[in-house]
């Protein structure tokens, strides 16, 4: 086990409504696989956050003064490495998931999580997966039928390999590089291309819209 897979996994909160961020401290009472190492009210004040903490994951807020948690998931996901974005929010509506999801989150959750939701998530995130709540899963798989969530171009099944095609299924199968590499008995190095090769060829922007062109593409199915 590495070193990184033992420690706890650094989080950050950004909300403007302090009552939650404290209920948010509660929910990590008798979680020693979660550490909080810092909260912000805003989404500038969260960038600012996070290049001093340097977290793993950062549950962001949509709706916030200053900058949104749109934006500032869009600028996270340029510029500050390793840090992911959870949507944690009240508003569950088609348009915002679309956007947060574009902007580069890789989960969504509502604030009516339990503690048990809220580490499952972020463990989940930290492995480089996506987690979505219940109700969101069952909206995205909508959006996606109904071709509304399809931020890009449809290119053709055919343009991937054989092995691009078969490693696509292991993404939306929510495989970790590692977990790919093994079973394939390839490098981490290799799968990582093999990633950054498929999102060129399928011009997605992250993990959603890799699974978006399989799923329109008949590579796999929900």
């Amino acid at each position: 086990m590495s070193k990184k897979q033992k420690l706890p996994i650094r989080i950050v909160i950004a909300d403007d409504h302090q009552i939650f961020r404290e209920g948010f401290k509660l929910l990590l009472n008798n979680q020693p696989e979660l550490l909080l190492v810092g909260e912000a009210d805003n989404g500038k004040s969260l960038l600012k956050l996070i290049e001093e903490t340097l977290p793993d994951i950062a549950f962001v807020d949509i709706k916030m003064p200053e900058m949104d948690g749109i934006e500032a998931c869009k600028i996270i996901k340029t510029q500050m490495f390793e840090t992911k974005v959870i949507a944690l929010t009240m508003f569950n509506e088609d348009y915002l998931i679309i956007e947060m999801l574009e902007a580069g989150a890789y989960g969504y959750l509502l604030k009516n999580t339990n503690r048990d939701e809220l580490l499952n998530a972020a463990k989940a995130v930290q492995e480089g997966k996506n987690y979505y709540c219940s109700s969101t899963s069952n909206k995205l798989v909508k959006l996606i039928a109904t071709n509304r969530f399809h931020p890009h171009r449809q290119l053709k099944a055919n343009k991937l390999s054989v092995r691009e095609t078969e490693i696509l299924k292991m993404v939306c199968e929510q495989m970790t590089n590692k977990e790919i590499g093994e079973k394939l008995g390839i490098s981490n190095r290799t799968v990582e291309s093999y990633r950054e090769t498929l999102l060129q060829k399928t011009a997605s922007k992250n993990a959603i819209g890799l699974v978006v062109y399989a799923i329109r593409n008949g590579i796999f199915k929900i």
